[in-house]
């Protein structure tokens, strides 16, 4: 038991009960001891908080640190682009000193592949990732084409932004059979689906040029009349930003990049199809020439083959065409892409985070690669949603770093948001207390159950116009960090904005799960259940308030008798019972013709003989059904039994009068090779020749029912 705490020296000395003041040691007073045992005791709380007066104001006494100023801490592990370090020094972010990120004590996790779903299950709301997950349906260009196509048939008009493409691996014959009806040669261009860089790429105008063996890539329709500039072929890398799928929010980057060919463009044909940097815009393709130009000045966004949209702009104008309403064009592409996608990405996103979570722990900078046909259309080339970081020259560095340098800026990362977020989860927890606590009350006052649904209507639609309010105060926030980015998404075209929600309704229903018959009965009987749950409840609590009076045992016992009478069905059921009974007869008389069930052995080593006019059907079954029975005229045949099915027991001869030569592919007798005929004979019957020889042969009969 502690009595008195004293503090003389550097070390407190507790005088436990029993002690006297004499039994101190010496060493504890000191020259100004804080507490002797004619003074007050001083406690370490008083010594920390400086309330022990002028007695407790000794020279051993340690003042209380300054905390040191947060920072931002950003992890690139896995990024090896130094620009985004460079970025991140520049805003005065320090680097995770834990390589993988597994304490999970980074603000911004920054890396270059595709994110895997395990990692954005370990984030907290505080913390932000540059990557979606399964961002792959719109990144790759197979499941690009697919998710596309889905909604190219709800809306052929609004999504007919991209050629004509067919993946390999799936739609082979649907792309030969088109190649094969054309009029006349047209040039295709195949992708692998993965690729990046212009690897793998090449045109070809023969379908037979494409191998067996090429499966994971498209193939595409070339556009054979591009807009030009200086006679060679270019197309717009352009920058968006993705800030939140779950309440989608957009943004188009300003500037970008304008990467020209290096040789003059002409219009493929067999003599220049192998002409990569003539057709293929590509800065790893087109840097090897001889004929690419450097540009050295970063200033200069008009000199060189790769250029920058303000160059592009004033040469739009110089044309006499008007830039607004060709970016216009390519900035409704760009949101029908992602709102193609955007009903997946949530339900991914939703899955792996918690439900309380804002909707904003990933973004996403996607590098949209589009083409201008003469007509100033875009069309949609790929996405990229690891576009390179590279600073290969100096335009490449301004524009890049000024793109990652808006991108930080618009999240708006602070180092007290860890702080903020446990705010936040105590003011939830609160809401959730309370509203237990308004609904037990209730039931304990003698609310009903509907009292309590009420209630919960109102506390979800609370919460509802609470998530709505946050919502647009991100908006706003964002909108008002915006420098050189435009949001597209949402717009403030009120039209504009209803045909954007039609597709984001159109991509749910494409996208979602088809109906089974086993699903459809599935939630019907849920239905059922549900109403009698809530008719169970609405019974009780009317007997609970007196509104309804006991049942006697006597209507119980009626009741149990009328629910144990078998209902009568209704007639469609009926009919389908009745169509199930007949063919499960109809098996089961097929079954018995066919004799006894043998073991494969049985059926391998077993000769059976059928004498004219034996019956395989019951001679009750329709005259249809014993035509279709193929028996030899002669007295007897014998017949091999396969271990083919083992209903499919009984063999014929193979020389019946519906025998047609032209089926029949077998080697002269004697010859031990396999035999393979196509022959048409009755239900779980198959035909073998004479002369097929027992053993492994007669296993590779090939028999078409």
């Amino acid at each position: 038991t502690v009595s008195v705490l004293y503090w003389g020296g550097a070390y407190p000395y507790i005088m436990h009960e029993g002690q006297n003041d004499s039994e101190i040691p010496e060493e504890y007073y000191g020259e100004s001891p804080l507490c002797t045992p004619k003074r007050r005791p001083v406690g370490i709380r008083e010594l920390r908080e400086g309330k022990a007066g002028s007695e407790a104001k000794g020279p051993d006494v340690k003042r209380k640190k300054r905390k040191k100023r947060r920072r931002v801490v950003i992890n690139t592990s896995y990024c090896k682009y130094d620009i985004v370090r460079k970025v991140a020094a520049d805003m005065e972010w320090v680097e995770d000193p834990n390589e993988d990120g597994e304490k999970g004590d980074f603000n911004l996790f920054w890396t270059d592949s595709s994110v895997a779903i395990y990692r954005v299950m370990k984030l907290q709301n505080w913390q932000r990732i540059n990557h979606f997950p399964s961002m792959h349906i719109i990144a790759r260009k197979v499941q690009l084409s697919n998710t596309l196509a889905k909604m190219r048939k709800a809306f052929p008009l609004q999504y007919s932004f991209t050629p004509k493409t067919w993946s390999l691996r799936s739609e082979r014959n649907q792309f030969r059979k088109y190649a094969l009806s054309l009029q006349q040669k047209k040039t295709f261009i195949v992708k692998p689906s993965a690729g990046s860089q212009g690897k793998g790429i090449f045109l070809t105008q023969d379908p037979q040029d494409l191998s067996d063996d090429m499966e994971d890539a498209v193939i595409q329709e070339y556009i054979t009349r591009p807009l030009l500039i200086e006679d060679k072929k270019f197309d717009l890398r352009c920058y968006a930003l993705v800030t939140s799928m779950k309440y989608p929010s957009i943004f188009m980057f300003n500037d970008g990049l304008v990467r020209l060919c290096t040789v003059d463009y002409q219009k493929p044909g067999e003599d220049n199809l192998h002409e990569l940097q003539m057709h293929l815009t590509n800065y790893a393709i087109n840097r090897t020439s001889e004929h690419f130009v450097f540009n050295d000045n970063a200033e200069a966004g008009d000199v060189g083959h790769k250029r920058d949209f303000a160059f592009f702009n004033k040469w739009l104008e110089s044309e006499g065409h008007d830039p607004a309403k060709v970016w216009s064009r390519i900035d409704k592409v760009i949101v029908k892409t992602l709102l193609a996608a955007q009903p997946m990405l949530s339900h991914v996103y939703t899955s792996c985070l918690p439900h309380n979570n804002d909707g904003y722990t990933c973004f996403e900078i996607l590098g949209f690669d589009m083409l201008l046909d003469q007509s100033l259309r875009p069309w949609l080339l790929e996405v990229n949603h690891s576009p390179s970081f590279n600073s290969y020259t100096p335009l490449d560095d301004r524009i890049k770093s000024s793109l990652i340098s808006e991108v930080v800026r618009i999240l708006n990362i602070k180092p007290d948001d860890r702080s903020r977020e446990k705010e936040r989860d105590k003011e939830e927890f609160r809401r959730r207390m309370e509203s237990q606590a308004r609904r037990a009350y209730s039931k304990k006052t003698g609310g009903d159950e509907a009292d309590v649904r009420e209630m919960e209507k109102e506390e979800a639609e609370a919460e509802r116009q609470r998530q709505e309010e946050l919502v647009k105060e991100k908006r706003k926030e964002e909108d008002t960090l915006l420098q050189n980015f435009r949001r597209v998404y949402p717009v403030p075209d009120p039209d504009r904005q209803q045909l954007y929600e039609e597709f984001i309704e159109a991509a749910k229903e494409v996208n979602a799960p088809s109906s089974t018959v086993a699903t459809v009965q599935r939630e019907q009987e849920g239905k059922k259940e549900r109403e009698k749950h809530r008719e169970k409840q609405e019974r009780e609590e009317a007997l609970r308030k007196g509104l309804l009076r006991p049942r006697s045992p006597s209507v119980k016992r009626e009741e149990k008798k009328e629910k144990a009478k078998v209902s009568e069905p209704d007639t469609l059921k009926t009919e389908q019972w009745q169509q199930k009974l007949d063919r499960e007869m109809e098996r089961h008389k097929r079954r018995i013709s066919l004799g006894p069930r043998l073991s494969v052995f049985q059926l391998r080593d077993q000769y059976m003989t059928v004498p004219i006019g034996s019956p395989i059907f019951d001679a009750k079954e329709s005259a249809d059904q014993r035509e279709t029975q193929v028996l030899p005229p002669a007295s007897a045949y014998p017949l091999r039994v396969l271990d083919y099915p083992s209903q499919a027991n009984i063999l014929f001869h193979p020389d019946p009068p519906m025998h047609h030569p032209s089926k029949v592919s077998a080697p002269p007798p004697g010859k031990k090779e396999p035999i393979s005929l196509t022959y048409v004979v009755a239900p779980c019957v198959a035909p073998i020749p004479k002369y097929a020889t027992p053993g492994r042969n007669l296993r590779q009969v090939k028999v078409v029912l």
